[in-house]
């Protein structure tokens, strides 16, 4: 089956439904078959040691940029469909049974914090490896179906991080997963935070490939944030609600708050 199925791209009007405009321009897949996943890689290496020099090109020799997380992780890939190419990756790394097997558990441990203060081992998954790619939001598209113009706007657009976040979601569910944590660059939380995706700091800023800040949040409670504030962005994340239909509950308290 073609994953890329052919459509006409209607011009986007600025009143259209948000879900709509995502299918039509991207898709959100789990990178579940070798082929994914090293497409997924490979957009990493492209990320992290090409464009933000976070990791040694050197050291990932086969294009490809890997960690011993990967083992226990599970990955994610948003694809640009004018291009038909992955723009955008993220995963999931899973909690082991030993203690510390998480990144950030392991270092809230060495600045004196708890991370089972703030979240429980069996119910938590780290959101590693979010990245979308600056050399494919630049390439030129050649489409038939779609104007420069309009790929140009949703590219550029919160779409591609959205779709991320559904695909994280949608995997979270399906492992009974309720909180993330993650060590993120501020700047990417603040942009997080303005699609209403909120999450939490623990503790100070950190050194850690730079400064990074140790953050969590509990999934339920973000997303009924998220509904109440940004429902164009839960739109997209929940895909109309199917992945979290809470958002039936959230607007009736609204209604009641108002």
């Amino acid at each position: 089956m073609d994953r890329f199925p052919k459509r006409a791209a209607p011009p986007i009007r600025s009143g259209q439904c948000p879900v709509a405009r995502f299918d039509t321009y991207f898709q959100a897949v789990s990178a579940d078959t070798r082929e994914l996943i090293d497409k997924a890689l490979a957009l990493r290496y492209q990320v992290y040691c090409l464009e933000r020099r976070f990791e040694d090109a050197s050291r990932q020799p086969a294009g490809q940029e890997t960690d011993q997380f990967d083992r226990h992780s599970v990955h994610s890939l948003v694809f640009h469909r004018p291009q038909e190419e992955p723009i955008g990756t993220a995963r999931l790394i899973l909690p082991q049974a030993r203690p510390h097997s998480l990144p950030i558990q392991s270092l809230l441990k060495k600045t004196g914090l708890n991370a089972c203060d703030y979240f429980p081992n069996h119910a938590v998954a780290e959101v590693s490896r979010f990245a979308i790619s600056k050399e494919f939001r630049r390439r030129k598209v050649e489409s038939d179906s779609f104007s420069d113009a309009e790929v140009k706007r949703e590219r550029h657009g919160n779409l591609p991080c959205l779709g991320l976040i559904q695909m994280l979601l949608r995997q979270s569910v399906e492992l009974g997963i309720e909180y993330w944590a993650a060590v993120m660059e501020p700047q990417l939380l603040r942009m997080l935070a303005l699609m209403g995706i909120r999450f939490q700091p623990i503790g100070p800023l950190v050194s850690y490939h730079g400064l990074r800040q140790p953050s969590f949040c509990h999934i339920p409670v973000m997303m009924r944030n998220m509904a109440l504030t940004k429902p164009e962005s839960w739109a997209v994340v929940t895909n109309n609600g199917e992945l979290m239909p809470a958002r039936v509950d959230a607007a009736a308290e609204l209604r009641q708050v108002a």
